[in-house]
């Protein structure tokens, strides 16, 4: 019997599932593609875990360790790419700041920190962190749709299919490349 390790296992289940969601589509009569996001969510997660742990081990070749980021890193931002928190982050974040400043000034009597100016300094940090935020869930959006696009895909989920049996039998796409 063939002993998988979690590299080879991440290989195999991201592969199949990059396949099966590019392969099926999005059709609007059936519910498979909300539960393949959220599959690939959930391994696309998992498989840039373990590519990281496999990055710091440093036993893997480059190739192992760039399919399992590349590929997971599909699988995951495929899935978060219709969710938007800019917006939410930047209203939390500036909330905080707000009550955090308003309870500085009361706590410690700081005439300076007026109803008008913890108001301000709130509105700044939230438009700070709205712009920090939407530049990066706008880069991950791009990712998302360069990396997500099905045939894509289907070519890192076959790559990642025969990096997992080349793994198995001692080798590596990298072994034949470099």
């Amino acid at each position: 019997m063939v002993e998988l390790s979690i590299v080879e296992a991440g290989l195999i289940s991201g592969g199949l599932l990059a396949i099966t969601s590019a392969w099926y589509g999005r059709k609007e009569s059936s519910s498979w593609d909300e539960v393949l996001l959220f599959l690939g969510f959930i391994v696309g997660a998992a498989m840039i875990g373990i590519g990281a742990w496999a990055w710091s081990l440093g036993e893997y070749d480059i190739s192992t360790r760039l399919i399992l980021i590349f590929l997971g890193l599909s699988l995951f931002l495929r899935a978060i790419k219709g969710i938007k928190l800019a917006s939410l982050i930047a209203l939390i974040a500036g909330g905080v700041a707000g009550y955090g400043l308003y309870w500085v000034g009361k706590a410690y009597e700081l005439d300076f920190l007026t109803t008008n100016v913890v108001l301000v300094v709130a509105f700044i940090v939230l438009i700070i962190f709205y712009v920090i935020f939407k530049f990066a869930e706008d880069l991950m959006d791009m990712g998302g749709v360069v990396l997500g696009f099905r045939p894509m895909q289907f070519l890192i989920g076959l790559v990642s299919l025969g990096e997992a049996a080349l793994l198995l039998f001692g080798y590596s796409i990298w072994h034949f490349v470099g």
